[in-house]
């Protein structure tokens, strides 16, 4: 027998496996923060005010003042000049007194003291009471502190008065504030001048000239006029006057153009911005002279009020008539027709206002004085 021996190797191999153990040490430093927290404990001590207010709500009816329905006292009250109609030149009376101007801020009258060549100005707060000459009072002449024939009077918004002097044909302005001292400065030459009226709003100046037939108007109060209104000879057309004696530009209600056309015995209104060319409307008289309730006879003035009632000094009739808006006839609200001194008579009425408490002051030639009528019904 085959004995065959085998040997077997074996090979061990050994593997060793080092593992590297890698060990971080992480050191978490923590920082202990001590916060110190301080209340503060505020007390507020809130006291609660309960204010009951009580609203009383009152309905007021406004009343228009004048109106249709407003009356005026028959008998007046002397405010300036001789009760009697007596003339004089001290400084409580009156010589032949035209134009009036009513100052409603402060509550005086500007009056034209025709014979005594002066503007006063008079306070009605406390009447009667002594005037202040603001203008003239230097003799009769044409001089720039003197008036030969003062005639229509006006104030403008910063106060500048202004003057119609007939005998020297010319219009004049004085600063506010001026004295008898004080010299005017010419704004023109028109012939015949007569009464005025300014737009405030504006200090466009209207002059009524009786001897060119015409109404000018100096722009701003100043520079050379222009024709507001006629200009086109003596006439009755529309677009004529027949010496022109008063003139008033309302600018708050009607904002249009009166003039009182004397010779034709009517008033006229012509619109904002009219020339020589545009015709007017009769809105009084002009139905031939007399005394009717239709008629005028010498219109002197014309104002208007917010209704747009107008106003007239009817001159020979001795009355202040009025005529609502589109009225074919008017009223007499003063006077009694005849001439005369008494209370409730006028003696040739120039120039008729509403003051701011609805009374109305009316300043007549004749009887060198200005008279007040107490507004009775609203």
């Amino acid at each position: 027998p085959t004995t065959t021996t085998s040997t077997t190797t074996s090979t061990t191999t050994t593997t060793t496996i080092t593992t590297t153990t890698t060990t971080s040490t992480t050191t978490t430093t923590t920082t202990t923060t001590t916060t110190t927290t301080t209340t503060t404990t505020t007390t507020t001590t809130t006291t609660t005010t309960t204010t009951t207010t009580t609203t009383t709500t009152t309905t007021t009816t406004t009343t228009v003042c004048p109106s249709s329905q407003s009356s005026w006292s028959q008998t007046a009250t002397t405010i300036f000049g001789s009760q009697t109609g007596t003339s004089g030149s001290g400084l409580s009376l009156l010589n032949g007194p035209v134009g009036m101007y009513y100052d409603q801020p402060n509550d005086m009258l500007i009056v034209a003291d025709y014979g005594n060549q002066r503007i006063l100005k008079v306070s009605l707060i406390n009447p009667p009471s002594a005037a202040t000459i603001i203008a003239g009072g230097n003799g009769g002449g044409c001089n720039m502190n003197q008036f030969q024939a003062a005639v229509g009077v006006a104030l403008d918004s910063s106060g500048q008065l202004y003057v119609t002097d007939q005998g020297c044909n010319r219009v004049v302005r004085f600063s506010s504030g001026s004295t008898s001292a004080t010299c005017g400065t010419l704004i023109g030459n028109i012939n015949g001048p007569n009464l005025m009226s300014i737009n405030t709003l504006t200090g466009d100046l209207y002059v009524a000239s009786y001897v060119n037939n015409s109404i000018y108007k100096f722009v701003g109060g100043s520079g050379s006029p222009v024709v507001a209104a006629g200009g086109n000879g003596a006439g009755s057309a529309l677009n004529q006057l027949n010496s022109p004696d008063g003139v008033y530009y309302d600018y708050l209600y009607t904002n249009a153009l009166y003039v009182t056309d004397q010779n034709n015995y009517r008033t006229m209104k012509f619109p904002s911005g009219s020339t020589s060319s545009t015709n007017g409307a009769v809105v009084a008289g002009g139905n031939s002279v007399g005394s009717g309730a239709n008629q005028l006879n010498s219109p002197q003035s014309v104002v208007v009020d917010s209704n747009g009632a107008i106003y007239i000094a009817d001159g020979s009739n001795n009355r202040i008539q009025r005529w609502l808006q589109g009225a074919t006839s008017g009223t007499t609200i003063a006077g009694s027709g005849t001439s005369g001194t008494a209370a409730n008579q006028l003696n040739n009425p120039i120039v008729a206002l509403i003051d701011k408490y609805g009374n109305l002051l009316v300043v007549e030639r004749g009887n060198n004085r200005i008279q007040l009528f107490n507004l009775t019904a609203c």
